[in-house]
């Protein structure tokens, strides 16, 4: 059996693909097996992962109806054989040196997870920059030591690699259907590590700017990060750790949120904006009434304020539809 599964969400990212499997193809460590999902791609997707598959034959693909990404990294999930998978999604690509690093660290400290820095990338300006972890590589971590793993770790399925037995044995896969789904998965799986470890170099290469990225649009979508958040503080009532972690999980949630509510910035839909935040700010009043009031800094920018205030988030979008229409 390979040591380590890669599984690669793929739909419609022709274009990028053949990056991406060449990034894999191309590490320094090589007991892998890598597990493209073609998740009902109407592109040239598919005919992309035939001919590498023909040439290498530690590629596997399984081809399923679309259902979303969640269910596309579950189904190679099924599939995987190795002690330690990795996720990757399809536009983006890692560095040469990421599965020997991350063996490594998981076979000499006896960690569950290990997380690493990325590098960010921007189409629009060509820029690309760090984002780094704020932990120390050689120390390892726990929740209970730690509660600020809650607070400081990306959500982002991609920048950790895991022992598959983390997911089997807490039986614990990634939301179906939902958007946000990392957010819904990433601190469950944290609450159940009993040692997890970093590597402070950038060994994932994230796409931002993408068109397409859900990472920038407003739809109905939207009201799924109410749906991961509660997964989540469900998940460590059920553990009987919820009040341990009141202040974490608040922040958690309430930073989420307010990400999501900045996407109303640039939306025209007056009803549709303000009906979300009317749900949002239940939401969290009905979690936290002593919102924005927390440990953690929930204004972590310079404009957040407006948006932990649904009158001035209204007033604030209303000025900028208004200025919007002038503009047109």
């Amino acid at each position: 059996m390979p040591e380590v599964s890669a599984v690669v969400a793929v739909y419609n990212v022709a274009q990028y693909l053949p990056r991406c499997i060449e990034s894999v193809l191309a590490q320094t460590f090589k007991d892998f097996e890598l597990i493209l999902v073609n998740d009902g791609s109407t592109d040239n997707s598919l005919r992309i992962m035939q001919d590498y598959a023909a040439k290498d034959s530690r590629i596997r693909i399984v081809t399923k109806p679309n259902g979303g990404l969640s269910d596309a990294r579950n189904s190679g999930m099924k599939r995987a054989e190795g002690k330690y998978i990795e996720f990757i999604d399809g536009d983006d690509f890692i560095e040469p040196d990421l599965m020997e690093r991350c063996v490594n660290k998981l076979n000499e400290t006896g960690a569950d997870m290990v997380m690493f820095d990325i590098y960010q990338y921007y189409l629009a300006t060509g820029e690309k920059e760090i984002i780094r972890n704020p932990f120390d590589e050689n120390k390892l971590y726990s929740l209970q030591d730690t509660p600020e793993l809650l607070t400081s770790v990306k959500n982002a399925a991609w920048n950790k690699m895991y022992k598959l037995s983390l997911f089997t044995d807490n039986g614990i896969t990634y939301p179906w259907g939902c958007y946000y789904e990392d957010l819904g998965t990433t601190y469950r799986l944290i609450a159940n590590c009993e040692k997890i470890a970093f590597i402070n170099r950038p060994l994932y290469d994230y796409l931002q700017d993408r068109p397409g990225n859900i990472t920038h649009s407003f739809n109905m979508s939207v009201y799924h990060v109410l749906d991961m958040v509660k997964i989540t503080l469900d998940y460590f009532k059920q553990k009987g750790i919820y009040e341990k972690y009141y202040e974490e999980l608040k922040y958690l949630g309430c930073v989420n949120i307010i990400e999501c509510l900045k996407k109303t910035r640039n939306v025209n839909d007056k009803a549709m904006c303000e009906k979300f935040i009317q749900v949002c700010f239940w939401y969290i009043r009905s979690n936290w009434p002593e919102f924005p009031k927390c440990k953690y800094p929930i204004k972590r920018e310079k404009y957040d304020w407006i948006y932990t205030n649904p009158t001035i988030l209204k007033l604030y979008l209303a000025y900028r539809r208004s200025k919007m229409q002038k503009e047109a």
